[in-house]
């Protein structure tokens, strides 16, 4: 049965502003990477520099969410949004400018790590204000809305970038984004109401949503599918230069980010009778059995179709994780739980991207990568079924978190 969940979501002021600050917000997402890049090298002629401020700021970010999500949890997200606002945008500034001064490579780096502290937490901000104001029918609308904003922030990030670097350079392109993500990022600080915000810290300062029970195998979970990401990317890349079509790499992963688009907005318009665990296991399937069809064959054609197959439970799948995180931490620790979540994802998809770049080069064989993202998938799918008890197990919630009806 289909519901208007999205239109429910729309009629609220609150949201339609949160949708479109935090699209701004996450726009460095998607761009700063190839920015840095090209500005650093341009200035420096070293790529190897250049890779390590990106990898500076991504481990960084990594590190920082679960942090990030406790601050969250203590002080309210207005502060922690307003202060990230400030430094990140900031710290990418910095980089440009500073990427013209010869010998302070270490101080780029330094600057890397600044940018990935401060890379502002909208999407564990969006869930935590609007999983307040929803009913639990309407959660997998209001999470699939979250990936939506953040998908779409990456899609146009890069194409904004490559609108301001043939318009201009690629320091103005990077100071253009970082401006948008700070008017961004502080107009959605803004949007927080302040009601909200004032949330009862945990009665143990010490606990930690990783205690909470399902939630380790949860990020295990996670952790694979993130695997599936990274080995996704690498095989794309490795299948196009194998093909000496370089430029359809870039297509393959468009291709996956428009089919999780897609799904996730079908995704939010159903009423769901089965729990988010099977949901979870169903859409784990539904994404390993296309992957598994890509290692049959090498035509770029069928792969960008099957791709694009295996995008549509993706970002459902990411949504589902939102919902288990609901069940199974504690109100008063959800942001830090969304912050490990985004940990465990990221950390995978590292992960997956390095362990399918030493597959493919071992095997020369670009299909190889592609064997490295079923092994991933399948192994989610099978974790989650045999975690079933653990992950159909729902928390106690204290009074003061349950959700609130408009």
């Amino acid at each position: 049965m289909s519901s208007n969940f999205y239109g429910a979501l729309f009629r609220q002021s609150v949201v339609r502003w949160q949708v479109a600050a935090g699209l701004l917000a996450q726009m460095t997402q998607g761009a700063a990477t190839v920015a840095i890049i090209l500005i650093v090298r341009e200035h420096t002629g070293s790529l190897a520099l250049a890779g390590a401020v990106v990898s500076a700021l991504w481990i960084a970010a990594g590190v920082a969410r679960p942090l990030q999500g406790r601050l969250v949890d203590r002080q309210g997200a207005t502060s922690v949004m307003a202060i990230c606002g400030v430094a990140h945008p900031a710290a990418l500034a910095s980089i440009v400018g500073l990427s013209r001064v010869q010998g302070l490579g270490w101080l780029l780096v330094v600057l890397g790590v600044l940018a990935g502290l401060a890379l502002p937490p909208v999407s564990t901000s969006m869930r935590i204000e609007w999983a307040e104001i929803v009913s639990e029918d309407e959660r997998p609308a209001a999470y699939s809305l979250v990936y939506l904003t953040q998908e779409l922030a990456i899609l146009t990030g890069p194409l904004l970038l490559a609108a301001v670097i043939a318009a201009s350079s690629a320091s103005i392109a990077l100071i253009t984004i970082a401006a948008l993500s700070a008017g961004g990022t502080l107009a959605f600080a803004a949007s927080i109401r302040t009601s909200r915000d004032r949330r009862p810290p945990p009665a143990n300062a010490g606990d930690s949503p990783l205690r909470a029970p399902g939630m380790q195998a949860l990020l295990a979970v996670a952790l694979l599918l993130g695997g599936v990401i990274g080995a996704l990317q690498v095989a794309a890349a490795t299948l196009a230069a194998a093909q000496r079509a370089p430029a359809a790499a870039g297509l393959l992963i468009a291709t996956l980010s428009i089919g999780g688009v897609i799904g996730a907005a079908i995704y939010g318009t159903r009423r769901w009778r089965a729990t988010p665990r099977r949901r979870l296991l169903l859409l784990l399937a539904l994404l390993t059995a296309p992957l598994a069809l890509m290692t049959t064959t090498l035509s770029l054609v069928v792969i960008g179709v099957l791709v694009l197959f295996a995008g549509l439970p993706l970002n459902p799948a990411l949504s589902t994780f939102s919902l288990l995180v609901d069940q199974h931490a504690s109100g008063s620790t959800t942001g830090e739980a969304f912050g490990w979540l985004s940990t465990a994802i990221a950390a995978g998809t590292g992960g997956g991207s390095a362990i399918a770049a030493v597959i493919a080069q071992h095997q020369h064989d670009p299909r190889a990568a592609f064997i490295a993202a079923v092994l991933a998938g399948a192994a989610a799918t099978a974790l989650t079924f045999s975690m079933r008890h653990t992950l159909d197990q729902r928390s106690a919630r204290p009074p003061d978190s349950e959700t609130r009806r408009r």
